[in-house]
């Protein structure tokens, strides 16, 4: 609802321009006409209007078209307000003078005089002229440098691995934790393991002579693993047998002759199992390892490791110590033994690489 403080007055557009042009229809004039006589803006304004449409043609400019008479002569033309326009022009003239006396002051003044009330003056744009360096903070040294994956590798003083970037992010972890110990524990792949190779190695001297040797407390890549043995004295045959988790038999070799079988069909992958060595002698079965004593046990790698080291000897297959890392990780002691004496030959005066390899030597069954 339209307040008195704020009165309604007529539109330029859809009012005045068509009244002032002639083309505004009977109703609308009506309107304009019954405004205008009570208020006294927009008569002002109506009366403006109909004063610069009796302008001879020649005073207007050319440029000033229809389109343009709302911006030229809504808003106030001055040459039509003889007050304005004298205000402007006195103004005009006031700042031309001012201009025109402080010109002859400043001319006036000694030369130099200037410059004391100046910044210091600008140097002179040279293309030419060298831009000034800016000194490089100097470059921090890497904390250890290892010579692997036909370059080097770094780890910075914040522990960070440089280099090897293809690694994935777990895998880069362990090994920046396994350089920074550096001393490899017992994989996590055998946590809960006991390491009973070298228990095996009591009671009579019979027993102590007669064990399994591999694969024992180890995890294998292969699913078709070759049992090694230690031989009896005098045996005549011995005879693998291997059981799941659940202590069921799965398979037996049959006697033979030698001190090693590969079976020859493949085990499930990810299954713990366990086995033992009997021998004929005399007409009796010696069997090991028999309680009290631990049982020789092995994992087959399961599915997601093989396909992760295939990845891994893809993407950074030259990189011993990756792969010395991932094998211990796993639980491949042996392969990661071999991983990391590769390392330590191509880094002959690292301490950090021997004391890894010193540690993986370590965790070997015995």
């Amino acid at each position: 609802m339209m307040s008195e403080e704020d009165p309604f007055h007529l539109d330029y557009e859809q009012y005045l321009e068509p009244y002032v042009d002639g083309t505004a229809d009977d109703i609308d004039r009506e309107i304009v006409e019954s405004h205008v006589a009570e208020c006294s803006r927009c008569a002002d304004e109506l009366r403006d209007l109909l004063a610069f449409k009796e302008q001879p043609a020649a005073a207007i400019p050319a440029r000033v078209t229809s389109s343009r008479r709302k911006q030229w002569l809504w808003q106030g033309p001055w040459f039509l307000k003889p007050a304005l326009a004298m205000a402007i022009v006195a103004a005009v003239f006031v700042g031309t003078l001012a201009v025109f006396w402080w010109t002859r002051y400043q001319g006036s003044r000694p030369v130099g005089a200037n410059l004391r009330r100046t910044e210091q003056p600008s140097p002179p744009q040279n293309s030419s002229s060298p831009t000034p360096s800016v000194p490089m903070p100097p470059r921090e040294e890497p904390l250890i440098v290892l010579n692997d994956a036909g370059g080097q590798v770094t780890v910075n003083h914040q522990g960070r691995l440089e280099g090897l970037q293809q690694l994935p992010p777990d895998l880069r972890e362990s090994v920046e934790r396994a350089l920074s110990t550096p001393r490899l524990r017992a994989s996590p792949a055998l946590s809960g393991w006991t390491t009973g190779a070298g228990d095996m190695r009591g009671g009579s001297e019979m027993q102590s002579t007669f064990e399994p040797l591999e694969p024992t407390d180890v995890v294998i890549e292969t699913d078709r693993p070759t049992f090694r043995w230690r031989a009896l004295e005098d045996a005549l045959n011995y005879v693998v047998t291997i059981y799941n988790n659940k202590l069921r038999q799965v398979a037996s070799s049959g006697p033979v002759m030698g001190t090693e079988w590969t079976i020859p069909t493949p085990l499930a992958r990810g299954v713990t199992y366990s086995w033992q060595i009997s021998a004929l002698k005399d007409g009796q079965t010696v069997v090991s390892p028999k309680p009290p004593l631990p049982e020789a046990r092995f994992r087959i790698l399961d599915k997601l490791a093989v396909d992760a080291l295939a990845k891994l000897k893809k993407s950074a297959g030259n990189s011993h110590l990756a792969l010395g890392v991932f094998y211990w990780k796993h639980g491949l002691i042996a392969e990661s033994e071999r991983e990391f004496q590769a390392l330590a030959k191509a880094n002959p005066n690292c301490p950090i690489v021997a004391e890894l390899l010193a540690s993986i030597r370590s965790l070997r069954p015995r």
